[in-house]
């Protein structure tokens, strides 16, 4: 990646990458490791064991729940690197009070990819934070299911070594 400070435009705001290139990313790796290892009630884990989860990606984890017939997600848990951008409690909001409109559909299509494969996603992601940062990095989707068939939740989080803030946060 560059540190080039130009945002990508809308179309490259969001790269799907092949599982293949998982080895690339360690963090990432771990987390896909872990999920295909979690206990299950059936095809899929209801959550991943905090365990088995590398430290270093716990504070870009965001645990969320699965609203498809809104095209949404609510937060159930942001890790403190999300939490301290997003000046406000983060449980609870929804894609769309946490992104705008365009990105909190990126990321849905992102999710909804997810729960139709049944299948992690990886992704590279480009845009501008709540904080007004422009940011780049690549993120990791894995579905969740309570009941171990039904999509209903996601574990989402970043390669640390991937993210990058391209500009100064935004004077409010």
């Amino acid at each position: 990646m560059t540190s080039d400070a130009q945002p990508l435009s809308p179309s490259e705001r969001h790269a799907e990458l092949p599982l293949a290139e998982l080895e690339r990313y360690p963090v990432l790796a771990a987390c896909v490791k872990a999920w295909r290892e979690a206990p299950r009630r059936g095809e899929l884990p209801a959550c991943l064991p905090v365990d088995r989860v590398p430290a270093e990606a716990e504070p870009y984890t965001m645990l969320l729940d699965y609203l498809p017939e809104t095209r949404d997600a609510r937060v159930r848990f942001a890790g403190h690197y999300v939490g301290e951008r997003a000046r406000f409690d983060a449980a609870g909001r929804t894609l769309r009070g946490y992104f705008d409109e365009s990105d909190a559909e990126i990321v849905f299509d992102g999710l909804a990819r997810a729960a139709d494969t049944r299948a992690p996603t990886l992704a590279r992601r480009d845009y501008v934070a709540i904080d007004g940062r422009h940011c780049r990095y690549v993120r990791l989707i894995l579905p969740l299911a309570s009941d171990g068939k039904t999509v209903d939740g996601f574990f989402k989080t970043v390669e640390p070594s991937t993210l990058e803030i391209l500009s100064p946060v935004v004077a409010a």
